[in-house]
């Protein structure tokens, strides 16, 4: 079993989800390819992530619901989630950790958002892949 405490909030609910429920496991050598992927993967991504930021604060301005709550709260959450991204970088390169509590982070702050922008199906669905990924690599990162 996983010497790794889980001690982050919903990580110890998840991760028998997403490791001993589910009868596939990701062989190795993909966990491996995973590891070496991922860091370089959210380089790559964080541009996009604040230039959706940007054009979605900039379209805002000129929509009706820009006072709207709950897309508000959900803007808040896309920030923090690129924060734990950006933060989450130095600690998926090393294997640290921290890097892997920061992604998860930005796991579920992502989640809260597509919760708050009412979008129900994106929300089922990355919380099924990306948890998926996410846990089944969960053990290279100490």
């Amino acid at each position: 079993m996983n010497l790794i405490p889980a001690d982050k909030p919903l990580e110890k609910e998840l991760l028998p989800l997403f490791t001993q429920s589910i009868s596939f496991q990701i062989p190795a050598t993909w966990k491996d390819f995973l590891v070496k992927v991922i860091p370089w993967l959210l380089v790559l991504m964080i541009p996009i992530y604040i230039i959706s930021i940007g054009l979605n604060s900039i379209g805002s301005l000129f929509s009706a619901f820009s006072a709207h709550l709950l897309a508000s709260l959900a803007m808040l959450f896309v920030c923090l989630g690129l924060i734990c991204n950006l933060l989450s970088l130095s600690g998926m390169f090393k294997r640290q950790r921290q890097g892997w509590v920061y992604n998860y982070y930005a796991f579920l702050f992502s989640l809260a958002a597509d919760l708050f922008y009412l979008q129900f199906i994106e929300a089922i669905l990355s919380f099924l892949f990306f948890g998926y990924l996410l846990f089944q690599i969960r053990s290279y990162y100490k």
